[in-house]
């Protein structure tokens, strides 16, 4: 793809990533991880530092991530925006891929499908796939680009940034470590098939093998050297041992995820068909990998499915060399978010806004010198009120959820205990039934005895819930 084919089609899709996402800029709660995440960059500006102040299970390159775009600046739209850019830098690779694979106009079908498709499945805002799913495309790209000469110079070089991209998004999110760990074995297997198994294959298979674990391993580095590693133990490893695997509709997800990305799969089958060789080989052992990591976390919420787009789309271009079967596929692929998702839901971002605001101005006018604490709410509230994180664990849901009860370095039941013992002045709370009851029953106890409910909106689309604030919590209690 030449320099003024990639500028043109990169415009083409950036503009495109703006139309299918511009109407949820501005939205505060598109979903509560993300929020929370831009809300921690905000406190990680202020000084606070990833599982010591802050405490989540995301790695490290997550939380530096959102600090930096916190950094540049504390309006939440911030990320929105950035997820927008990474998501067409992302298609615009896709492109590349497609386009070794089929001609122009297929390759920028799969390209723009990817940008509806994610929004589909719950990349409309900044879930982490969005960002690091650039990061594994751009790996592939280049592991794909080295083929044809594989032992030139610019080939061992592009291999060399491929498994550096690819540790770099294993700190964006864990799961991708699948995805990397094929890219390796496939540099290794060009390798030893170019070479033979020599002294230079071993040191080209080490040091790509350095390459990818390298910064996770500076990361490492930095919390072991500054005195935190159990800390970063326990997020990274400990946690996810001590948290048990919930059957809270999982299997009944996975069915809907499943026809949800049938058309799509169904097109990169048959496009695997139409590819041979070393080409068929590398996207059906990509696309394998890509499932393991889906498969290891067995939630299956919609944006688990993320990671599966892109060589899904990358390949599934190459189906129209069957025209009808492809055709009909890959059109019902790239028609189905159109017709599933709100694009054009600006009365949604609107009314999401209006009902956030006021209650930011809620807590504001009742909170008094007391802390905030959001027990159950959107913790975007934090920053959009100016006040800190009164706990580590300020992510709402280790506070109410009965399955990250305990799991981090911090007794969930004694850090809530010692949170109402420094008496908040409000407390965010939904009107729900909560899986923590020992956490709950104190909390709403305290909000119902020493608080006044001062303000309530509904903030989830299409659910009969609403979020509450108890404000005026200091004074209630010293009468």
């Amino acid at each position: 793809m030449s320099g003024r084919e990639a500028a043109l089609i990169g415009s083409l899709l950036l503009v495109f990533a703006l139309v299918t996402r511009i109407a949820t800029f501005g939205h505060p709660d598109l979903h509560i991880d993300e929020t929370f995440y831009f809300a921690a960059g905000v406190e990680m500006v202020h000084g606070a530092i990833p599982y010591v102040d802050v405490w989540d299970r995301k790695p490290p390159g997550h939380f530096l991530l959102f600090g930096a775009l916190a950094a540049i600046s504390d309006w939440y739209v911030t990320y929105q925006i950035a997820a927008t850019i990474f998501a067409a830098a992302t298609a615009l690779t896709i492109y590349a891929m497609a386009r070794g694979l089929t001609s122009r106009g297929p390759a920028l079908l799969g390209a723009g499908t990817y940008l509806t498709a994610i929004c589909l499945f719950h990349g409309q805002g900044g879930q982490s796939p969005v960002f690091y799913n650039l990061f594994i495309a751009a790996a592939a790209a280049l592991s794909l680009a080295s083929i044809p000469r594989f032992e030139s110079r610019a080939a061992q070089r592009a291999v060399a940034l491929a498994m550096l991209l690819a540790g770099i998004a294993i700190t964006i999110k864990t799961t991708a470590v699948f995805e990397a760990m094929f890219l390796g074995l496939f540099a290794a297997g060009l390798q030893v098939r170019t070479a033979g198994i020599g002294r230079t294959t071993m040191l080209r298979i080490l040091g790509w093998t350095a390459l990818g674990l390298l910064p996770s391993a500076l990361f490492a580095a930095w919390y072991a050297l500054n005195g935190y590693w159990d800390e970063y133990w326990t997020a990274m490893v400990l946690s996810n041992l001590r948290k048990p695997v919930e059957d809270n509709g999982g299997m009944q997800r996975l069915l809907i995820l499943a026809l949800m990305l049938l058309p799509l799969g169904a097109a990169g089958i048959l496009a695997l068909t139409r590819i041979s060789g070393i080409y068929r080989l590398f996207f059906a052992g990509w696309l394998l990998a890509a499932l393991i990591g889906f498969f290891s976390v067995p939630a299956f919420y919609l944006h688990y499915a993320l990671p599966l787009l892109v060589p899904l789309c990358a390949l599934a271009p190459a189906s129209l060399a069957w025209p009808r079967t492809g055709a009909v596929l890959l059109g019902i692929a790239a028609v189905m978010p159109v017709l599933f998702h709100p694009f054009f839901g600006f009365a949604e971002t609107r009314e999401a806004r209006t009902a956030m605001s006021r209650l930011a101005a809620a807590i504001e006018r009742s909170k008094g010198d007391g802390p905030l604490l959001i027990y159950d709410g959107p913790p975007l509230l934090y920053t959009l009120t100016g006040s800190r994180f009164p706990t580590p664990l300020a992510f709402p849901n280790h506070l109410h959820q009965a399955s990250e009860s305990d799991v981090s370095h911090i007794a969930t039941l004694s850090e809530v205990e010692r949170l109402l013992a420094q008496r908040p002045g409000a407390i965010v709370d939904r009107t729900t039934k909560v899986t923590n009851t020992a956490t709950s029953t104190l909390v709403r106890a305290y909000a119902k005895r020493n608080c006044r409910k001062v303000a309530s909106e509904p903030l989830l689309e299409g659910w009969d819930i609403e979020v509450v604030v108890y404000g005026h919590c200091r004074a209630a209690a010293d009468q």
